[in-house]
């Protein structure tokens, strides 16, 4: 590299060029310094239009990719690209316009190749005896490292943050299963518990397949009729992808209703029908539900913890309404849940 007051050229020189016996001169001293140092370096002329760059070191030609033709006489923004943030670039400017002593800042740059790094700038005034400007000095110092380990401890701690946040959803409605759900025997206690724990991990493994964003209400009534009796259920409606916020309130409704189709309702008899229906409108999605061909069907108590679960999870949780009829032939329901507040149905 030539320094332009000068001629001297420091590229290749020997040790033996920077004792000083050979380079009494500390201004040519500090030439040679910036020049060897691992650091990155540029030095500007304000004092020209555009303030262009009249020195830069070979740490700063490998960092870039650049050769010094390429960057003498150039303003440093032809390191700026698509992705370096305007409002650091105006405050690296207002610094430069206010005389400011020293200015900071860490900005997206990128190489001569496209390839981006960040790109710790530090900018200083070099005046003469007066006071008066002459230079701009500014170091650079590759930081891409640091700031991608730091976006990675923060990713780490917002997914762990939500993976406990998902755990204790998951818990607080597994206690619920175990505290509310009763049955006359050992034995049947066990199998409503196990039924409902069940619904939820078949939720929970929606979610996981979705990587956390929602579950295809097909789907997801899928898994919790897919052991009904063959032909003697349908269901019907749009690709309707809801929000992970639903996935397991919604599933174990669904378990729910499926339990008492079997037990009390049209599945418990041979010749026993069952309808599923979802529909998706401005605001709100809907879930129907339509038994025909029971026997005997009686209206549970509100009481039981099937109702009751049913009734939390779409009014309490989802913010929804359930509105339920037991006719002859089977159990009626119509499940509206709001779009807004637990989620959005994203496509």
């Amino acid at each position: 590299m030539t320094d332009g007051s000068s001629g001297a050229s420091f590229e290749g020189d020997p040790p033996a060029a920077a004792e000083q016996t050979v380079l009494a001169d500390r201004r040519e001293l500090a030439l040679v310094a910036v020049e060897r140092t691992r650091m990155p370096m540029v030095v500007t002329d304000p004092r020209q239009p555009d303030n262009p760059i009249v020195l830069a070191n070979r740490a700063f030609l490998e960092l870039t990719g650049y050769t010094a033709e390429e960057v003498i006489g150039k303003n440093c923004r032809f390191l700026q690209g698509p992705g370096t943030d305007p409002a650091g670039v105006d405050a690296i400017r207002q610094g430069l316009a206010t005389n400011a002593e020293h200015v900071e800042a860490e900005i997206l740059n990128y190489r001569k190749d496209g390839s981006a790094f960040w790109n710790q700038l530090a900018i200083s005034r070099v005046t003469d005896d007066s006071g008066l400007l002459l230079y701009h000095f500014a170091s650079q110092k590759d930081v891409t490292a640091r700031r991608r380990a730091e976006e990675l401890e923060t990713t780490e701690r917002l997914l762990l943050k939500e993976v406990d946040h998902r755990t204790l959803n998951t818990l607080a409605i597994v206690q619920s299963i175990v505290n509310l759900s009763r049955s006359d025997t050992a034995g049947g206690y066990s199998d409503c518990v196990r039924g409902r724990v069940e619904a939820v991990a078949r939720a929970h493994k929606l979610l996981a397949e979705s990587g956390w964003r929602g579950a295809d209400v097909r789907e997801l009534v899928a898994a919790e009729i897919a052991n009904a009796p063959r032909g003697r259920v349908v269901a019907d409606g749009p690709d309707l992808q809801v929000p992970s916020s639903y996935v397991q309130p919604l599933s174990l409704v669904v378990h729910e209703l499926m339990a008492n189709a079997v037990q009390h309702g049209a599945l418990a008899t041979a010749a026993g029908l069952l309808r599923v229906m979802w529909s998706e409108a401005p605001g709100h999605v809907t879930l129907e539900w339509q038994e025909s061909g029971a026997q005997d069907v009686k209206q549970p108590s509100r009481n039981g913890f099937g109702l009751r679960i049913l009734h939390t999870l779409v009014e309490r949780q989802l913010g929804g309404k359930v509105k339920m009829s037991w006719a002859d032939q089977g159990l009626g329901a119509k499940l509206r849940m709001p779009l807004t507040g637990a989620g959005q149905v994203g496509r």
